[in-house]
């Protein structure tokens, strides 16, 4: 494969990969030596940004779709609490007024699921989907993990909020390795603490009670 410099700079993202994947090809057929191939991917992937170099693994169809009711579930109680409380940006903002650098957590993503934290994204995680209220230095939230490579049973939903409103628990690091990944400073991660939960039905309970706490109910919530 006579392919020198000149020839490799007019080629686009999508063309250098196309070559890459006909060169595995052809040296696996030992119509390319192992010399020429390894000289050759070296310079090819030279031109490639790193994000095109990426093995995206796909998903087990089991997985997504328990990621899906995840995601689902956890939004879906977003929005019935939202029914029953104030958890506004603006009135998070009113109420957090003189707390530096506060901004409001949105509970959940534009399409109304709970929201894929980054270790998703990274592989870290198989599944870390969550819903959560932050006002004032108070902050609560929900959220289902699952290890990677692990069976769906063994994925769990966790309690996660600031020691005021979580005086018992265990620290996050315990149950969330990849903590660092949610944007809280470092102080938020000392204060946070973490409480696995038995099921979803509990999980829900203890996320309302959280809530009633910090957020104002509104007026025509229904008993």
């Amino acid at each position: 494969m006579d392919w020198n410099d000149e020839k490799l700079a007019g080629l686009d993202a999508k063309q250098l990969k196309a070559l890459l994947e006909n060169l595995r090809i052809q040296r696996e057929a030992g119509r390319v030596s192992d010399e020429a191939a390894e000289d050759l991917t070296r310079r090819i992937t030279a031109r490639l940004p790193a994000s095109a170099l990426t093995v995206r693994r796909t998903r087990p169809r089991a997985l997504a779709l328990l990621d899906a009711r995840v995601a689902a579930g956890l939004g879906g109680l977003a929005l019935a609490l939202g029914r029953r409380y104030d958890l506004s940006d603006a009135t998070a903002r009113e109420l957090s007024a003189g707390i530096a650098g506060f901004r409001p957590q949105g509970s959940t993503d534009k399409r109304g699921l709970a929201k894929a934290n980054a270790s998703m994204k990274d592989g870290s995680m198989a599944i870390d989907r969550s819903i959560a209220y932050r006002v004032r230095d108070s902050m609560a939230s929900l959220v289902f993990l699952l290890l990677p490579d692990q069976p769906q049973e063994t994925g769990r939903y966790v309690i996660l909020a600031t020691s005021d409103l979580l005086e018992a628990g265990i620290p996050i690091a315990q149950v969330l390795p990849a903590s660092r990944d949610y944007g809280w400073s470092r102080d938020s991660r000392e204060r946070m603490r973490a409480q696995p939960m038995q099921n979803f039905a509990e999980a829900q309970k203890a996320y309302e009670e959280m809530i009633a706490r910090v957020a104002n109910k509104r007026a025509d919530a229904e008993e």
